[in-house]
């Protein structure tokens, strides 16, 4: 053996053995495996169509992120979309096909607890077919969580009767500590185990991830996540209504891209707490979604000048009302202008003449 190809054979069995320390040996049924294939031309008429779960939203055995800042609204919106799963009943006024959840409460069980129960509460029911995992999970270091996972489902499954429709990761950042959330090196291990994950189950694994520090460009972290999943939905809230929109904002193989799902939060009383102070939650009901605001645009001084004033007052105004009170500040055109612009996104309404801020 030559110097050269005897440096190369302990190079990479060196870089073998550290990967092997790092993330665990090579998965048995991925080695010396032959790869499948099939030819085009004895492929069928049909069969491969996307099956949904939740009508233009999610599909079976697919991978998913419903990403949001922080208060958004996001946790309780998977919880409300996992509910409507488990029980088989529609979900914002779209066909869902039942199956049993599982839910990785990676970041804090207690939290899913409490608005569970909020849930049963305000729907008067119990949900069935809905298991809590509280251990923590571990989708970067190895595969030993990963296998764990499978086999639960596996349990459950066996137990119940019920086939597995989705798993829900709450959230990503808890799933993979340690990890480098911009690496794609890193990050790529964590996709590569929720894809082992939702095809061995045959569910939707749906992550639960947060907006980095520039919302505008969507989720935190490595890009290439994007690209990994079939499924984006960014959920956000509109802070002068307090409407929350859940916006399909990527669909790989069915229609439903823009696609925007209004909703509230309803504050649910649970009890009182140790001090005499109640102890609350919320669900989420259905309702309009907010108007979609301007990329890239901030509010103009002159609209934030006659959202103020109709806020002060109290009471609407008439345009020409408004015109007048700004006259030597603002030309009477950009004011007409900008009142228009609110009434376009929502954030005013005008009746009978008279225009009016929108209350939350």
């Amino acid at each position: 053996m030559s110097d050269g190809v005897a440096y190369l054979d302990e190079y990479f069995s060196r870089q073998f053995q550290d990967h092997t320390a790092r993330y665990g040996p090579p998965e048995a049924d991925t080695v010396d495996s032959a790869l499948e294939y099939e030819f085009a031309d004895a492929l069928g008429d049909d069969g491969d169509e996307a099956d949904e779960l939740i009508e233009g939203v999610v599909t079976r055995g697919a991978m998913g992120c419903l990403y949001g800042d922080s208060n958004s609204g996001k946790t309780f919106l998977a919880i409300d979309t996992a509910c409507a799963i488990a029980r088989g009943i529609p979900w914002m006024g779209r066909n869902v096909e039942p199956g049993m959840v599982v839910y990785l409460a990676a970041e804090s069980p207690a939290s899913v607890r409490r608005r569970l129960r909020a849930y049963h509460r305000h729907h008067g029911c119990r949900v069935p077919n809905f298991a809590i995992v509280k251990s923590p999970i571990d989708l970067y270091n190895g595969a030993a969580d990963t296998k764990r996972i499978i086999d639960l489902v596996a349990k459950l499954e066996q137990d119940t009767g019920q086939k597995c429709a989705l798993v829900i990761g709450d959230t990503l950042s808890r799933l993979c500590a340690g990890a480098n959330e911009n690496s794609g090196e890193d990050m790529s291990i964590v996709v590569r185990h929720v894809d082992r994950i939702r095809e061995a189950c045959g569910a939707h694994f749906l992550l639960i991830h947060h907006t980095g520090k520039d919302a505008a460009r969507g989720m935190r972290g490595w890009s290439g996540m994007r690209a990994a999943i079939d499924t984006e939905i960014s959920v956000s809230i509109d802070d002068a209504t307090g409407a929350h929109a859940a916006e399909i904002t990527k669909q790989r193989d069915i229609p439903g891209k823009g696609d925007r799902i209004g909703f509230r939060l309803h504050v649910v009383e649970m009890g009182v707490g140790k001090w005499g102070k109640p102890i609350t939650s919320c669900v989420v009901t259905n309702a309009d979604a907010p108007p979609k605001p301007a990329k890239g645009k901030r509010e103009s001084e002159i609209a934030g000048a006659i959202t103020e004033l109709l806020t002060s007052r109290g009471a609407g105004m008439k345009r020409g009302a408004i015109a007048d009170h700004f006259d030597g500040r603002y030309r009477d055109t950009s004011v007409f202008r900008e009142i228009r612009k609110l009434l376009e996104t929502g954030r005013l309404r005008e009746a009978v003449g008279i225009v009016a801020v929108v209350q939350p």
